[in-house]
């Protein structure tokens, strides 16, 4: 793909790692990757996790990509397998929610138009880290904050990387039902915050 001086700025935006960016990926592609995740899961509210954290491996991997057509790729590719993954854990016959908190994230992603009431936002939710319980705390710092490798922040941790990655995964959920109880969950936000934002930030 030959890039156009738009898609070269987006590239320099998107590794940079720039709020903007990421509110544009998930305009563009987040209801189609959903779309996509239903077709191959009936979990709804699995399908809603599946895509964030798709979005948020973009980010934190975004230093690897320097084309838009490796990056959708990336993103369909991944929720594929993601999906794959979880039918073979045989979870498919589980219907799941369906998501009641979407539209209230709809809500609160338009108030992240401004600037100064978006770094509030992300105050806010940074504030929210140490209400998780103490085993997802360690981890989603030892991952977001200080931006180690899987197998890194398990031998900084004592744990196998197997419990990193279930540790990983319970502190993304729990960080989201916390923030959609909180009234401060939009969904690029939320991405920005957790690939991006964290890892700025001292705690």
């Amino acid at each position: 793909m030959t890039l156009t001086p738009r898609n070269r700025d987006s590239i320099t935006e998107f590794k940079a790692g720039h709020y903007i960016i990421v509110k544009e990926l998930y305009e563009e592609h987040y209801a189609a990757l959903l779309d996509f995740a239903c077709q191959l899961i009936i979990n709804k509210e699995e399908a809603h996790h599946i895509v964030q954290e798709t979005f948020i491996r973009l980010l934190g991997m975004r230093d690897r990509f320097n084309t838009l057509t490796d990056i959708k790729a990336f993103l369909y590719i991944t929720v594929r397998n993601s999906c794959l993954a979880y039918i073979r854990a045989e979870k498919e016959n589980e219907p799941g929610g369906n998501a009641a908190w979407y539209d209230e994230a709809l809500i609160a992603a338009a108030r992240c138009e401004v600037a100064a009431i978006r770094e509030d936002l992300l105050h806010q939710m940074h504030e929210l880290v140490p209400e998780l319980p103490a085993p997802e705390q360690i981890v989603f710092r030892l991952l977001f904050y200080d931006r180690l490798s899987t197998q890194e922040a398990a031998e900084e941790s004592g744990l196998t990387v197997v419990m990193i990655t279930q540790r990983r995964i319970s502190a993304i959920r729990l960080l989201r039902e916390k923030l959609i109880t909180s009234n401060l969950f939009s969904i690029p936000l939320f991405i920005y915050f957790v690939a991006v934002y964290c890892g700025r930030e001292s705690y």
